[in-house]
């Protein structure tokens, strides 16, 4: 199976080449209220709203990185950015050469965890991530009506000015 890796302070991550869209440089976030702290905000893509998930913060890393990008993925029907330090390669990691992880990996949460890879024969471990799992169900359907909330024509039309001026043609 193929996965696209990217890194996470020193250590190298896996999620399946089938889930990514595109990987963007960072842009600005738009903060929405109510959210977990990991999520650190929505970006637009061509007219689209895409959370953003702070791996970093989700794995509890204060620090910021110096370089960043966004790997957009699909999830369940829709998208998400993980904010990552750096995308690194595509690798080829046959389901032979994954393990399970074991029940504490370095500090980070196993239940994101899918597996453990063994990349260029064996030299790297690469953390291969379970996406579904990163967001729980609670943290899934928050976003989805906070992105309902921001994609309603109330709150894009709701300038006073607007409605007098279509009340107005209305009126005539």
């Amino acid at each position: 199976m193929r996965y696209t890796v990217f890194k996470i302070e020193s250590e190298l991550f896996g999620v399946d080449i089938h889930r990514v869209v595109e990987i963007l440089n960072p842009r600005k976030y738009y903060k929405i209220p109510e959210l977990p702290d990991f999520i650190c905000g929505v970006i637009n893509v061509r007219g689209d709203i895409i959370p953003v998930i702070d791996v970093r913060i989700r794995f509890g890393i204060a620090e910021k990185a110096s370089k960043q990008r966004i790997l957009l993925l699909r999830l369940e029907g829709d998208r998400i950015g993980l904010l990552v330090d750096d995308v690194t390669e595509i690798m080829e990691i046959p389901e032979g050469k994954i393990s399970k992880p074991p029940k504490l990996f370095k500090g980070f949460r196993t239940e994101f965890i899918k597996g453990l890879g063994q990349g260029d024969g064996g030299d790297r471990v690469i953390i291969i991530l379970d996406i579904e799992k990163v967001l729980s169900t609670e943290e899934k359907v928050k976003l989805k009506i906070s992105k309902e909330k921001l994609k309603s024509p109330k709150s894009r039309n709701s300038s006073p000015r607007r409605s007098q001026r279509a009340q107005r043609k209305h009126n005539e």
